[in-house]
């Protein structure tokens, strides 16, 4: 009795103690000062007895030093719901009139199973030191850990935390046996943790970001499944991290293989040792692949007139812009050195890009077939023609199809007949049917022969292939039309090769009695095409000008693969571009396109003369100039 009064003595005579005013120092010395300060704290403050916790009741708390009084401030620390937990286990508790006042350090011992955890409640109360976890499968709960929480090697399977604040680090410490099970840690509503990891095969899972991970030492992995500000490794030799979340940063201070593709997100990763061997995380693409996949692209048009008034429309401008956000995207898409954060960029650029490229689509205006009239209108419109097998029984030039061919076209009939009769039929019905219609009479309009392999229509068709082969009307062969009179017209001399070929074989094939109906067809056909590839080539010559479009059409060409290959930056100052990577304002890039677009248009159009030619070919030059001039 006489020891408990004296020690209760000590410790209020401790806590009366007065601190010793510390010397001024200068700020070289702060350091050393507020160690002083530190130790000075430390003397003053009440060491408190190291007991062990034999039972557990409403009011007392009985220890290996005797009972005590339960202190408001640690009653949620001894509630009788924590009789398991605290079976046995070792603290250190400060007592001041035979009640207990504070827990400077807990360690629970009691273990669970998997089945059933072993629950510690801190009824939301503080321990004003470290809390150690030496029972496997233990939950702790709604507590305040001014120090360190330690997660002992006697732990090999379990721990959780809930709702638990720890000032300092969780520790995990360090087990080294040859078989070694995963630990599984789980934070649950942990705010602003800070996780030292010194053993390997921890499965660490968090509800909340972690603010850092430390692996240390001999640990060879880590499996973390949360998102975490800062992971840290510092390793002996070889690491691998798995698990996914997000993590802001990655620093690598000491390893030698150093595995770091998981399934995170990183922003950033650092290297600090130079000799380590680091595999780095691979960003993300799958979102960003998917959304460039298939661009939901619409017609192109001036003022609708020609787009049907179910369909939308942009003008060219509108689809360049959202254009130039596709390549760049690809280009990120394409580049496997592109952070994750380079990839989020790209996602959220092309989707406020398809949202702006959608806000400008219109309806066109072209009507379409949307009325049971039109589509019955429509079935009317077919002629049905003789079903031969082989038309051998047929006249001269009489139309005939296979019956497969008919059964396919009257079946076609017969649906579009069906949605004209179901008073339920939508609009979307009669379009499809309309569709389906069309596909089918185009289909049986190019499955109609007018050839017999009879003797009836073979020679007709023979005399028409020789009819054919004389109406060509051949023109002057010119490289450039210089020394030709006035609207002479003209060709090359590989546009004339063309059609001589055409010719000559279209005359061996009327020459050769063994060809087939088949043989001639094709021949006509290729030659028909011959000749409207050689209608197309003739230029008429202007007083000797050069009408050729040979250059501007090299030119076209040098300048589209300089804008396919050049990233156009929508901020003008390439603020989002990849090093390394050739880029453009966009601004330069659209007036590149645009005049390449006039130049295609003057090659394509029949009426082109010198003057346009000229003109075009200077105004693609000027735009080529200030791309080059620009590109960075």
């Amino acid at each position: 009795m006489k020891n408990k009064a004296l020690t209760t003595f000590m410790a209020t005579a401790i806590t009366a103690t007065l601190v010793v005013p510390a010397p001024i120092a200068s700020a070289a010395s702060s350091d050393s000062v507020s160690n002083h300060v530190k130790q000075q704290i430390a003397a003053i403050t009440p060491a408190g007895e190291a007991v062990t916790i034999t039972n557990v009741t409403s009011d007392k708390v009985s220890t290996s030093n005797g009972q005590y009084r339960i202190g408001s401030a640690v009653k949620g620390l001894f509630s009788t719901d924590n009789r398991t937990a605290l079976s046995n286990a070792q603290a250190t508790i400060v007592v001041r009139g035979g009640e207990i006042t504070s827990v400077t350090s807990l360690t629970l011992s009691k273990a669970g199973s998997n089945k059933k955890s072993v629950v510690f409640n801190g009824g939301a109360a503080k321990i004003a030191g470290t809390l150690t976890v030496n029972g496997d499968y233990t939950k702790v709960e709604n507590v305040t850990v001014t120090g360190e929480l330690i997660v002992s090697s006697r732990v090999k399977k379990a721990v959780t935390l809930e709702n638990v604040t720890v000032e300092e680090t969780i520790t995990l410490k360090s087990l080294q046996l040859k078989k070694l099970d995963w630990l599984s840690v789980v934070l649950q509503d942990v705010k602003s943790s800070k996780v030292s990891v010194q053993r390997s095969k921890v499965r660490l899972t968090s509800d909340q970001t972690i603010s850092s991970v430390t692996v240390l030492d001999k640990v060879i992995n880590l499996d973390l499944y949360s998102n975490a500000d800062k992971l840290v490794v510092d390793v002996e030799k070889d690491f691998s991290l798995y698990g996914e979340g997000k993590i802001e940063q990655i620093t690598v201070k000491r390893g030698a293989k150093v595995a770091l593709d998981s399934g995170h997100q990183v922003t950033k990763t650092q290297v600090d040792d130079s000799k380590a061997s680091v595999t780095l995380p691979t960003a993300n693409k799958e979102e960003l692949a998917k959304l460039l996949a298939s661009p939901p692209y619409v017609a192109v048009s001036t003022y609708g007139y020609e787009v049907s008034n179910t369909a939308k429309w942009t003008t060219q401008a509108d689809r360049v812009i959202f254009d130039s956000i596709i390549t760049s995207s690809r280009l990120i898409l394409n580049n496997s050195k592109a952070t994750q954060a380079q990839v989020n960029t790209a996602i959220t650029q092309y989707k406020n890009a398809l949202a702006a490229y959608q806000a400008v689509q219109k309806v066109g205006t072209k009507y379409g077939a949307t009325d049971k009239n039109s589509l019955q209108a429509l079935i009317n419109s077919i002629q049905l023609v003789t079903v031969s097998v082989n038309g051998y029984e047929l006249g001269n030039n009489v139309p005939w199809t296979t019956q497969a061919e008919r059964n396919a076209i009257e079946a076609a009939i017969t649906s579009a007949r069906n949605v004209i009769n179901n008073y339920y039929s939508t609009t979307n019905d009669i379009i499809n049917a309309s569709n389906s219609l069309n596909n089918a009479i185009q289909v049986y309009q190019n499955a109609k022969r007018n050839v017999s392999n009879g003797s009836n229509g073979y020679n007709t068709d023979r005399n028409a292939l020789s009819v054919l082969i004389n109406s060509v009307q051949y023109v002057a062969v010119s490289d450039n039309g210089y020394g030709l009179g006035y609207n002479v017209p003209w060709t090359t001399q590989a546009a004339r090769n063309t059609i001589d070929i055409a010719v000559e074989y279209a005359r061996n094939t009327v020459n050769n009695s063994a060809s087939t109906a088949t043989d001639i067809a094709n021949a006509s056909s290729y030659l028909n095409n011959a000749i409207q590839v050689y209608k197309t080539a003739q230029k008429n010559n202007t007083n000797g000008y050069y009408t050729d479009t040979t250059t501007l059409q090299q030119r076209i060409t040098t300048a589209w693969a300089e804008y396919q290959n050049t990233y156009a930056s929508p901020s003008g100052n390439g603020s989002e571009v990849i090093w390394g990577t050739p880029w453009v304002p966009q601004s330069y890039s659209t007036n590149l396109y645009n005049a390449i677009q006039y130049a295609q248009t003057v090659v394509n159009s029949s009426y082109t003369d010198y003057n346009a030619i000229t003109q075009a070919l200077n105004n693609l030059n000027n735009a080529l100039s200030a791309f080059y001039n620009a590109k960075r």
